[in-house]
């Protein structure tokens, strides 16, 4: 089974995407357990801050808000935050994913940043939502 690390950008992004988008359709993967996504109580604490922001609340009603966060919460594999994510790529505030990516055995980190999809060598390596789609065979062609 494909195991991925979706940070929280994907997943606060996806919480507004449009159906049929690569962030629709990766999570549609999630939710029908064709990709297991794994998460940590850190990332559910980042898309929570961010569901909190202004950006969210002019989108979504409150409730909305809380659905969405409990469901990446529900459909989530939940694993212990990591405990000490040694520096390896320039933002050291994304360091827990890659040590969450590498403890959970994840294929990639799904991503829309730079510092993670720049970052050569990295393993798993980061890739964004809609090269996930294509990889992993979730509905968009190349």
């Amino acid at each position: 089974m494909t195991r991925l690390v979706v940070d929280a950008s994907v997943l606060l992004s996806a919480s507004v995407a449009a159906p049929n988008t690569p962030l629709a359709l990766l999570m549609g993967a999630v939710r029908s357990g064709a990709v297991e996504m794994v998460v940590c109580e850190q990332l559910l604490g980042e898309v929570r801050r961010g569901m909190d922001g202004p950006y969210f609340r002019g989108r979504l009603t409150m409730e909305e808000r809380e659905t969405s966060l409990a469901a990446i919460g529900r459909i989530g594999l939940k694993r212990a935050d990591p405990v000490a994510s040694p520096r390896v790529v320039r933002d050291p505030d994304d360091d827990y994913l890659v040590a969450l990516a590498k403890a959970s055995r994840a294929t990639a980190i799904v991503t829309g940043d730079r510092d993670l999809l720049d970052h050569e060598g990295l393993e798993p390596p980061a890739i964004t939502a809609r090269a996930a789609c294509v990889r992993f065979g979730l509905g968009i062609a190349s």
